[in-house]
């Protein structure tokens, strides 16, 4: 049955045949919504009428923040949601709002942020208490429905504590809200920019600041569960290109990154059959994976691996990155263009259709393994590629284990050569047979019920995606990767962009929602088209982006201290709006706008914009001054507005063989602060020439393709030779500060 009939019975399935919604959620456009649209708490969605609802009655609000791909969230769900008992009580007391943090990012960091201050720690679940006027004054993440001493205290008992505290004094609550907002607030208050810059002896000190969290036995960062942390690797591989730094800075940065995308490609944490990474490892060893995947972690981990191989010329980078980006464009792209959002960790058992359980379309037995090699060698040799065991392969840990006995996630603990003498062959054998045995693995696998899909097309992670596609479309030499690319941005023009007000609309499921884009919507996909203009050469990209930068700027920027701020201010978010984010499971929009601006003031010779992306930086240099691993992406976009940037002219028919192989080249390597601009002899370069008055001398001389390796627009000669130019670039690696 095709991918989009089964993702439209799985959404009809979320509300019993027959039966009325139980509460207010039926209508929403959110897959986690819809999740709970038939539990007998009488969720709202968050709005006017919950808001209304609670301040007329004087209750409480408690709001529940998750996706749909959650875990744990279809934990609570089970087991204190869908509980009579929980939700009679929840709907006498409570005004109860669920909010989808991917819908709405604003509500889910402004909450996150208060919860980690509370408890020093915070995830999803997200759950908070409010007073009427939407003040916080408590909150946690998953909470057991009854007392358990492993657990924590139980959800209901707590629920009546907090109501029973409220009806015997309102006025302590209230107080305690208003001290928790104000003093949260105080925390966000603008910081004078530092004098400083970013510079090499910084990026020292946050390659060192990494070593001190570098887990040397298995590759990451921390000792315990394991993230891929891209924006981290993407910054130290670009560091380790950096001849401005001391060569055991560039060998220590070189080191860690390729250490953890080699343990990364080789763990649990890689879909080894279809492609793609899963969200983390809930191990040290990266051996168990937390079995669900977001399209964002595709598209950085993606980028990162292009990164690797422009670095190192290692084959493996380039097989993991276009593994994955296949993946996307075969399981988790809507027929429009557009990428969806996630697939779940837990799916239909195999061995128990009627339940559900994590991992289990990833997971093998080995009777599994049994019946699809009934050759001897065949079934050892995956055995011993892939460490599996009769009991499972599971390691110990803090997690429930027992789920997993006798189920075997795939991980290659194994060299080749190491495969090849055990098993008498060439390492050239071993190759061809593992991969018929992943062949066959996912022949087996396709007749398994996927993952529930979460179908909603989110701008800012589409924009990432853009991103990707565009630059392993440059690396790889893949058209079919940037016209994934272009249709994905053509989508988003079409579907999640206002031209009469210049704004982007923050996601679409079967239409546009009516929630407004954020600033990572803007930046991230400002970045996706920047790329794509330099892996299309169609120069209407470059006029989008930068309608978007002037969108962002008006809605967005901090025009009093430089920077963007992550959403716009509201009466119903009682909290002060922020610039600060770090780069985490997702880089911060600061961080990529820093890069956004500083490309578009050279492509359109705009000093206004050179000047935001310095007031941006500086603007974060506090926060890189105390914690100089925060904002890894900050640090890489730095090249842009810390040196003088690298223009690439290639002038010729971008279709031509000899341009594609010029643009081969400059692709060939890792520059970290290169733009890439193209002389087509036609529309592009005429609208280029307007505002760059030196490319319109620009030409293909002797009718061959020809390279101009420029900076702050004056070029060195210009060259139809590969070879010529390939030495021009190998010159300018090292990063000439500026004046």
């Amino acid at each position: 049955m095709p991918r989009i009939v089964l993702q439209i019975l799985s959404l009809s399935a979320l509300l019993p045949f027959g039966l009325q919604a139980a509460n207010h959620l039926a209508d929403s456009q959110s897959p986690y919504l819809l999740q709970h649209a038939d539990n007998p708490v009488d969720w709202y969605p968050w709005g006017d009428e919950a808001i209304e609802k609670a301040q007329r009655e004087n209750k409480l609000v408690f709001i529940s923040i998750g996706y749909s791909t959650c875990h744990w969230c279809h934990v609570m769900n089970r087991e204190s949601f869908s509980n009579e008992e929980i939700a009679a009580y929840l709907n006498e007391h409570y005004v109860c709002i669920k909010i989808d943090r991917e819908e709405r990012p604003d509500l889910d960091s402004v909450y996150m942020n208060f919860v980690f201050n509370l408890r020093g720690s915070a995830g999803w679940p997200l759950n908070v208490w409010l007073t009427p006027d939407l003040k916080p004054f408590f909150g946690g993440t998953y909470f057991p429905p009854y007392p358990d001493p492993d657990r924590g205290p139980g959800f209901l008992d707590l629920s009546r504590e907090i109501q029973e505290s409220w009806a015997a004094n309102p006025q302590e609550i209230t107080q305690r809200s208003e001290s928790f907002v104000a003093s949260i607030n105080q925390t966000t208050q603008e910081r004078a920019a530092s004098s400083g810059q970013i510079d090499a002896e910084l990026v020292s000190t946050a390659i060192t600041s990494y070593l001190f969290q570098y887990d040397d036995s298995n590759g990451g960062f921390g000792k315990g569960e394991k993230f891929p942390t891209p924006s981290s690797l993407s910054f130290l591989l670009r560091a380790a290109n950096n001849s401005d730094l001391h060569p055991e800075d560039r060998e220590l940065a070189q080191r860690m990154a390729t250490e953890t995308l080699d343990a990364m490609l080789r763990g649990g944490i890689r879909d080894h059959i279809g492609g793609g990474f899963h969200r983390y490892t809930v191990d040290p060893e990266w051996k168990l994976p937390h079995f669900e995947k977001m399209l964002y972690d595709q598209a950085l981990v993606s980028n990162a691996l292009i990164d690797a191989w422009q670095l190192t010329g290692e084959e493996r980078y380039r097989a993991a990155a276009t593994e994955t980006l296949s993946y996307l464009l075969r399981e988790m792209r809507h027929p429009s263009g557009a990428f969806y959002s996630a697939e779940d960790a837990e799916s239909l058992d195999p061995d128990n259709p009627d339940t559900k359980r994590e991992g289990a379309f990833y997971l093998w037995s080995i009777a599994d393994i049994e019946a699809v090699f009934p050759d001897e060698q065949t079934r050892n040799l995956a055995r011993a590629a892939f460490a599996l065991r009769p009991a499972g392969n599971a390691p110990f840990g803090d997690f429930p284990t027992e789920i997993f006995q006798g189920y075997n996630c795939l991980r290659r603990a194994r060299s080749l050569d190491s495969l090849a003498q055990e098993f008498a062959l060439s390492v050239e054998e071993v190759e061809e047979q593992i991969d018929v045995i992943k062949d066959s693995l996912f022949e087996l696998r396709s007749q398994r019920q996927r993952p529930h899909l979460d179908d909603k097309l989110i701008c800012s992670w589409n924009g990432l995606a853009i991103s990707a596609f565009a630059r392993a479309a440059l690396a790889f030499q893949r058209p079919d990767f940037a016209d994934a690319a272009s249709e994905a941005a053509t989508f988003i023009q079409k579907q999640l962009y206002r031209p009469e007000t210049g704004e982007l609309i923050r996601l679409y499921r079967e239409d546009a929602s009516e929630v407004k884009g954020f600033s990572e919507d803007y930046a991230f996909l400002i970045e996706g088209l920047l790329d794509l203009y330099e892996a299309t050469a169609n120069h209407k990209w470059l006029v989008w982006a930068r309608e978007l930068q002037e969108a962002q700027n008006k809605r967005f920027l901090d025009t009093d201290h430089g920077g963007f701020y992550l959403f716009e201010a509201t009466d119903k978010i009682v909290f002060d709006p922020s610039k600060r984010q770090s780069d985490g499971a997702l880089p911060s929009p600061n961080s990529i706008s820093v890069a956004n601006l500083a490309r578009l003031s050279q492509i359109f010779d705009d000093a206004t914009y050179q000047k935001e992306a310095k007031r941006a930086a500086a603007a974060l240099l506090p926060e890189l001054e105390q914690t100089p691993t925060a904002l890894p992406a900050l640090l890489s976009a730095s090249a842009y507005v810390t040196k003088k940037p690298l223009q690439i002219v290639i002038a010729g028919d971008p279709n031509a063989d000899d341009v594609q192989s010029l643009r081969a080249i400059a692709n060939r390597r890792l520059l970290p602060n290169r733009l890439l601009l193209h002389a087509d002899g036609a529309k592009g370069q005429a609208f280029l020439g307007e505002r760059l008055e030196f490319i319109e001398s620009v030409r293909a001389i002797g009718g061959k393709a020809t390279a101009y390796v420029c900076e702050n627009f004056v070029c060195q000669l210009p060259t139809s030779d590969p070879e010529a130019f390939a030495a021009q670039l190998d010159e300018k690696i090292r990063l000439v500060p500026q004046e």
